[in-house]
């Protein structure tokens, strides 16, 4: 019997360069109604042979500082659903939502899937299969921006900075500052500065996260 590996990448903003194709954009936002409910995703096939994928998008389940959970949805279209890549090419997939009007942003993983090709190396091989993750945002044209932020005690008695989109929109965290009291000290943090501690670039409404801050307080 043939054996399959299968290594998922969920990438929110860079390419793999290490995979046999790259997705470009990363990460794309659309809006639940207008003209710019729809865009496009570019394929390219970095490898030396055809690459045949597969294209799905699952909805994104997140509720405070817990992990995604994936749903089936028919909220976005996708053509082509499949594809063959030649070597060194790329192809265009264009995706559209087409579900109801929101209440606040929602997101979406979009999935491309490298297929296996039929070879001639005998039943014992092994085929490393990929598959990319991008980011899909969908928002309504009213979505309204609430952050708030505060340093805190975790379980093990360390400072961190507690971070909760509390309002309907999508948050970059990249574009904010974070200002808070502790210990009778002021601390204004940027990006750059949290950055090595934070694990996602965005937040959906209701998703929170909390970054370890102890080096920072020390300094």
């Amino acid at each position: 019997m043939k054996k399959q590996c299968y290594a998922l990448l969920f990438i929110a903003l860079y390419s793999f360069q290490a995979s046999s194709f790259e997705l470009f954009p990363m990460v794309n936002f659309f809006s639940d109604s207008g003209k710019n409910t729809s865009g496009f995703f570019k394929i390219t096939n970095t490898s030396l042979q055809q690459l045949p994928i597969e294209i799905v998008v699952n909805q994104r389940l997140i509720s405070g500082d817990q992990p995604e959970e994936l749903i089936n949805t028919d909220d976005i279209f996708v053509f082509p659903p499949q594809a063959m890549i030649a070597p060194g090419s790329s192809q265009t997939v264009r995706v559209q939502f087409v579900g109801s009007p929101k209440k606040h942003a929602e997101s979406y993983r979009l999935i491309v899937s490298q297929l296996p090709l039929k070879d001639d190396m005998g039943d014992d091989s092994i085929q490393m299969l990929f598959r990319i993750g991008g980011l899909i945002f969908v928002s309504p044209q009213n979505a309204e921006e609430k952050i708030v932020s505060h340093i805190l005690l975790n379980e093990k008695a360390e400072p961190v900075l507690k971070i909760d989109n509390l309002g309907s929109s999508v948050i970059e965290i990249s574009k904010h500052s974070f200002k808070n009291e502790w210990k009778e000290n002021s601390y204004t943090w940027k990006w750059e500065q949290i950055e090595p501690f934070i694990p996602l670039h965005y937040l959906v409404p209701g998703q929170n996260v909390s970054i370890p801050v102890t080096e920072l307080v020390e300094q």
